[in-house]
């Protein structure tokens, strides 16, 4: 099977995380770190990675091992059970299953291991949490695009959707409810549909667009929780000869999406498509807060476990056609991702 330029970078990601793991500490007076993605295929994790990795060592003179849970649940939870034994001292964790992951995640404090999670609490062990503030972009891209097509079409009622993970309570409470109370304070008349489910990926994404607007072609809000969602949402609303604005102009829908990179760049900027913002997720800030929250544990600055979990939220960037003129969009794109 051919590897990808996404794949062999994760490849080599993982295999100099792995190699420096066999060789046990490389730096005898730093501590090593287990630092847990859920897929190292994804370029925001592949950043996020390398960026975890250069800065434990450059700041803290710590060893940084990344964990590929390769997009599986399975996979992320058994590879809790590393991080004993490996020895490491602390671990930061991304975990899509936190009832299966949280025995591991007790077996490991009580090892005297620092643990913290990304994105998610995991259960009732009350390990600190690392989140983006995802809250305030999802509720600044509804509030745009509800008023942008109010401009455009003020006698066309607003009928929104959202395609993601409707039972997950992050996506819900970052993503998915934020976004229609942004609609909602534009627009107090429109019509929410709701989080449907397509956690499947992106072929569930494109089946769900075909049918809904098969059904509803009324519905003109869309907000794609994820970048490879967003992938088949287009393709599907391509399908039925949908997806286009008329140089600036919504015809049909507007389209929101989540992690911005550079193919979304293209789409955003580009006056006939009707995506035009996206959420933009810094993988280097990313890092560095988890990183230093782990350091944090570790100097008494935070405690290790407290009841509910604290959570540190980090900053996230809404990117959108109406506010970030295109430039400024590049040059973050370029210190995030690489030009």
């Amino acid at each position: 099977m051919r590897m990808t330029g996404k794949r062999l970078l994760a490849a080599g990601l993982l295999a100099s995380s792995l190699i420096a793991a066999s060789a046990g500490g490389a730096i005898a007076d730093g501590k090593r770190i287990a630092f847990f993605v859920s897929d190292l295929s994804n370029v925001f994790h592949q950043s996020q990675a390398t960026e975890a990795q250069r800065y434990g060592k450059d700041k803290y003179g710590a060893e940084v091992v990344i964990f590929d849970g390769q997009a599986d649940s399975a996979v992320m939870t058994q590879n809790i059970d590393q991080v004993v034994a490996g020895g490491f001292d602390a671990a930061t964790l991304h975990i899509w299953d936190a009832e299966a992951a949280t025995p591991g995640v007790n077996d490991a404090l009580a090892e005297g291991v620092v643990m913290t999670s990304f994105f998610s609490p995991i259960t009732d062990t009350g390990i600190p949490t690392a989140r983006s503030d995802e809250a305030g972009v999802s509720f600044e891209m509804g509030k745009q695009m509800a008023a942008a097509w109010k401009e455009a079409h003020p006698d066309k009622p607003i009928v929104m959707v959202q395609l993601g993970w409707p039972n997950h309570t992050e996506v819900n409470s970052g993503r998915t409810n934020p976004f229609a109370e942004g609609v909602l304070s534009v627009d107090p008349d429109a019509e929410n549909l709701g989080a449907l489910d397509a956690s499947a990926g992106q072929e569930a994404a494109k089946q769900i667009i075909v049918d809904l607007l098969t059904q509803r072609p009324e519905v003109n809000i869309i907000y794609s929780e994820a970048s490879n969602l967003t992938v088949g949402t287009m393709a599907g609303l391509s399908q039925l000869g949908r997806g286009k604005f008329d140089n600036g102009k919504p015809l049909t829908e507007i389209v929101a999406s989540v992690d911005f990179d550079s193919v979304e760049f293209e789409q955003v900027y580009d006056p006939n498509s009707s995506l035009k913002v996206s959420m933009g997720l810094p993988p280097i800030e990313t890092a560095q807060g988890r990183i230093d929250l782990i350091m944090d544990v570790v100097d008494g600055k935070v405690e290790a476990s407290t009841n509910p979990a604290e959570e540190f939220f980090y900053k996230a960037y809404t990117i959108s056609y109406w506010t970030m003129p295109k430039d400024e969009a590049k040059q973050w794109l370029d210190a995030q991702f690489g030009g």
